[in-house]
């Protein structure tokens, strides 16, 4: 398979907002600070070096995208154009020395030609003060100069850098084109629909892969789930023995509440018509999820639906997480009996 390239990789990811850029910068209509706000993996890098490689490519092609083949796009890509700056965090920050780099860079003009970029990735990581330092080199460039802030959240941003910046949220990527993602990327076809509706990457997606933590809480949420479609009383035994040890944290918390949603929407989605396994969340289940489907009416399962989906807000008031799913389990187990 043909390695995926920055340009490639920008049009796959954000189609729109590469045409978007492309077009500014044919129309000379580039400002001087934007800051890309996506989660990891789906794009924003890619999309940032799409840029920086169109504004110095030598061989622009007829579709207005940067040719990935000249001595400048090679160069960039390599990271050792000296008028593309790059700052990625060394470590858990980005550090007092890296800002100073970046200000001497600021205050010097282009190297090579009258065009300088910045691509400063996981701002979220740079102390209040380095960004704070930062800000009179985003108000008042030096020279023609364009400066990329990347981030996975904007929220942790400071507002001053924001007020000075034009934020572009990427797009989230689609679910059934990153479930392809995660087919070439080796993802077992039984997680692929699941991963694809927990997470927005295959970075994130690799993540909750790993030490097999995904496939242990899957088991553990089928048996749970089984149990409760038997109207198993059981099913409020395993929440204390499978359900809770998986959620040692409250990310880890939430991402269980989630793939309890998960679960029961594929039986909601099965009540209408039966699905393809490729397109569960929970295939190993799709027989049990069926006949709860076709047991239940549909007003039944909405309101089965309503209660795993009301979790979330009471992990949000801090309610007690066995708690939670404890109470649950009884409200499902009295919904299933009735």
């Amino acid at each position: 398979m043909t390695e995926e390239t920055p340009i490639t990789q920008a049009q796959r990811l954000q189609p729109q907002l590469v045409d978007h850029f492309m077009g500014l910068i044919a129309t000379h209509r580039l400002a001087h600070a934007y800051l890309f706000n996506g989660m990891d993996g789906i794009g924003r890098q890619a999309l940032a070096q799409t840029v920086a490689l169109r504004l110095f490519c030598q061989n622009v092609g007829a579709d207005g995208l940067p040719c990935g083949q000249c001595a400048e796009c090679r160069r960039i890509m390599a990271g050792d154009h000296p008028d593309v700056v790059r700052v990625v965090p060394d470590g858990q920050r980005i550090k007092v020395d890296q800002v100073r780099y970046l200000k001497s860079e600021f205050t010097k003009s282009a190297v090579e030609g009258n065009q300088k970029i910045f691509i400063i990735d996981q701002m979220e990581r740079m102390t209040t003060g380095a960004a704070n330092s930062l800000l009179k080199f985003i108000e008042e460039p030096v020279g023609n100069t364009v400066a990329l802030l990347l981030t996975a959240n904007k929220n942790l941003i400071l507002p001053t850098i924001l007020s000075r910046t034009q934020i572009v949220d990427l797009l989230p990527v689609p679910p059934k084109k990153l479930a392809d993602a995660l087919a070439q990327a080796g993802v077992a076809p039984s997680q692929r629909y699941l991963l694809a509706n927990l997470t927005e990457s295959v970075s994130a997606a690799n993540d909750l892969i790993a030490d097999d933590w995904l496939g242990t809480a899957q088991t553990s949420i089928e048996h749970w789930f089984t149990a409760c479609c038997q109207n198993d009383e059981r099913a409020f035994v395993r929440v204390q023995t499978e359900l809770v040890p998986l959620a040692a944290t409250r990310d880890r918390q939430r991402l269980v509440l989630d793939m309890l949603v998960q679960i029961w929407h594929d039986a909601l989605r099965q009540q209408t018509a039966a699905l393809p396994s490729s397109d569960l969340a929970y295939p190993q289940v799709a027989q049990v999820s069926a006949q709860i489907a076709q047991r239940l009416p549909i007003d039944r399962l909405l309101a089965i639906m309503t209660l795993v989906l009301a979790t979330h807000g009471q992990l949000a008031g801090n309610l007690n997480f066995q708690n939670i799913l404890e109470a649950l389990t009884l409200e499902i187990l009295a919904q299933i009996s009735h």
